[in-house]
């Protein structure tokens, strides 16, 4: 088989837990959600929505690094749009894993120096689509048969696609219940009022309750905008996944896919984050590089 991705990057995680962790990246290519109203004035209205990813001119553009920061809408929006389709990397597992290995310090997952384990991410776009679940396995087979496994993976996800009966079966057991190896649900599910995504599509209890039994090890992390709705989201899905068996920690974050966005509401949202008690994450990527891709 061949793997469809968008980038491949070796940077600090940005968010949530494991933040400042060095991290090999695979963004995937396709999602099924859109995720238009991020950073809108009213990302319930769909009728308003400014969205720079469907305007922008991409005719001399070559290469996903030289796309710039999308401050409204999805800012990975070029994983999934059929226009940056031309965009994307169509691999054999061999090749991709070569690329991957190319990008690691000494090309190893445990830096011969300090002995620090790099974090394996496969992202977005959406890494849990049926058709790519296999993608994920494959690179990991492949990275085992070089004598390379990783030993710390996180999967980032929306959390609305139901995980396979043999990729749950492989996760167990490759990773489950291993001591030193670890399989991390990084699970954000998408709120309407920020997203602008319905929930009877966006949230799936039953989902992610699965995914905690896999693997009992993850996060929920939710974009908030500060507006009361938006908290009160995040209470109704809280229960609805502790009810679906997912006691993992909640994160909480500002929408922002700029700098500029991000410092206006980040003082804000933290403190009411703490307050109601949950955890807040800053992104911390977006500090550093100002979102730019492959960082």
């Amino acid at each position: 088989m061949t793997l469809k991705y968008s980038e491949t990057f070796y940077s600090a995680q940005g968010e949530g837990k494991y933040v400042g962790i060095p991290s090999l990246w695979m963004r995937f290519f396709l999602c099924n959600l859109q995720c238009n109203g991020f950073g809108q004035k009213d990302p319930t209205d769909p009728s308003t929505y400014e969205l720079p990813y469907e305007t922008i001119d991409i005719s001399d553009i070559t290469n996903v690094f030289d796309l710039p920061v999308f401050e409204k809408g999805c800012d990975s929006s070029y994983t999934w749009s059929k226009k940056y389709k031309h965009l994307i990397t169509d691999k054999t597992v061999e090749e991709a894993v070569d690329e991957l290995t190319a990008l690691l310090p000494h090309s190893k997952f445990v830096h011969p120096v300090t002995q620090q384990p790099v974090h394996m991410v496969f992202t977005g776009g959406e890494p849990m689509l049926k058709n790519t679940q296999p993608g994920m396995m494959q690179v990991i087979e492949e990275f085992k048969r070089r004598d390379n496994m990783p030993m710390n993976v996180t999967v980032e996800t929306n959390g609305t696609k139901p995980i396979t009966d043999e990729f749950a079966g492989w996760v167990h057991r490759n990773y489950t219940g291993w001591t030193g190896r670890e399989w991390y649900w990084s699970l954000s599910p998408k709120l309407w009022s920020t997203a602008g995504e319905k929930p009877k599509k966006a949230i799936q209890p039953e989902v992610i309750g699965r995914y905690a039994e896999v693997s009992p090890v993850g996060q929920l992390k939710f974009v908030v905008n500060g507006s009361e709705a938006s908290w009160q989201e995040v209470e109704d899905n809280v229960k609805l996944f502790r009810e679906a068996g997912c006691d993992f920690p909640v994160w909480i974050m500002g929408v922002g896919g700029t700098f500029e966005g991000l410092v206006q509401t980040e003082a804000t949202i933290a403190d009411e984050a703490i307050q109601r008690g949950y955890n807040y994450t800053s992104r911390v990527h977006v500090h550093i590089y100002g979102n730019a891709i492959g960082k």
